[in-house]
């Protein structure tokens, strides 16, 4: 008599090898996302302090500009801006936002975080939205997408020509992967509170 396996052992296998992959491929998929925000805080960290050391130097932060990309405006940095011609960040290049979907900034050189400044504002004949911005995060904001993969650029009309933002921060209490984007401004690092 040959020895083997018969049909229902193979079979018992196979719904094992699919009961451990059913547990253990949302645990891998979970750690990923914990992974790509630890290193999008780590990112928005060190652009802080290169924002902050391009604004002493040069007594103003770097200009925040718009992209239209996919339909949508983005406020954006040149990241060169910060390398070059002096280096207050290195690897310029690697300071993509690694959770953002679907965009395909137009121009190559783009900030991949967003980035706002109260400068903005001013440049574009709003006063009066610059002193919001001031008061609501300080000098300027960064922001990542957050695990959803999309950042909320929506607005509405605030009192007297200031616009009324409204977002949701990131928090992994609602779920890993949950609605809410990742800021830092230069008034609050964590910015935790809708607004």
């Amino acid at each position: 008599m040959k020895k083997g396996f018969t049909l229902i052992e193979l079979l018992i296998v196979v719904a094992i090898i699919a009961i451990l992959a059913a547990i253990a491929v949302p645990n891998f998929l979970e750690a990923q996302v914990r992974s790509k925000v630890s290193r999008a805080k780590a990112d928005m960290r060190s652009l802080a302090t290169a924002i902050e050391s391009y604004a002493t130097q040069e007594n103003h932060y770097p200009p925040a500009e718009v992209v239209v990309d996919d339909g949508f405006a983005h406020h954006v940095m040149q990241i060169w801006k910060l390398t070059t011609p002096v280096a207050y960040i290195s690897g310029g290049a690697s300071y993509k936002d690694p959770l953002k979907k679907g965009t395909t900034y137009l121009d190559h050189r783009s900030f991949y975080y967003e980035y706002m400044n109260r400068e903005y504002y001013y440049l574009h004949g709003n006063p009066a939205g610059g002193e919001w911005f001031v008061k609501t995060y300080g000098e300027w904001r960064l922001v990542c997408a957050g695990p959803d993969g999309w950042v909320f650029n929506g607005t509405i009309q605030g009192r007297d020509g200031m616009p009324a933002f409204t977002t949701t921060s990131y928090d992994p209490t609602n779920g890993t992967v949950s609605v809410g984007d990742i800021y830092r401004t230069s008034k609050d690092p964590d910015l935790k509170k809708p607004i």
